[in-house]
């Protein structure tokens, strides 16, 4: 159930989309659900399917910060993948103390 909660709503709908248009899935049966999930949603998913999901996500984003241990909201999940698994508020602040 946890899943269902945090594979839902509109940023994580926004967050899938851009991975979708950045070819971030490595086959065409995880970008065709995927795409199902954008849609209809991941509870919408069969069993299967979501095995295929859940896994081809834990490559595309962290769970929580490296440094506060809080959930990474979806709108800076692109950045935490960048920047090595980092809130972006943690990144300010390793960045602007260079620790």
């Amino acid at each position: 159930m946890e899943k269902e909660i945090r594979f839902n709503g509109d940023e994580f709908r926004g967050y899938l989309k851009e991975l979708v248009d950045n070819a971030n899935f490595v086959d065409s049966k995880e970008k065709g659900i995927a795409k199902l999930v954008i849609d209809k949603g991941y509870s919408a998913l069969s069993e299967k399917q979501r095995y295929v999901f859940d896994n081809s996500m834990i490559s595309n984003y962290n769970d929580d910060c490296k440094r506060c241990g809080l959930e990474i909201p979806w709108s800076e999940m692109s950045g935490a993948d960048i920047n090595g698994g980092y809130c972006g508020w943690c990144w300010k602040v390793a960045f602007d103390n260079k620790v």
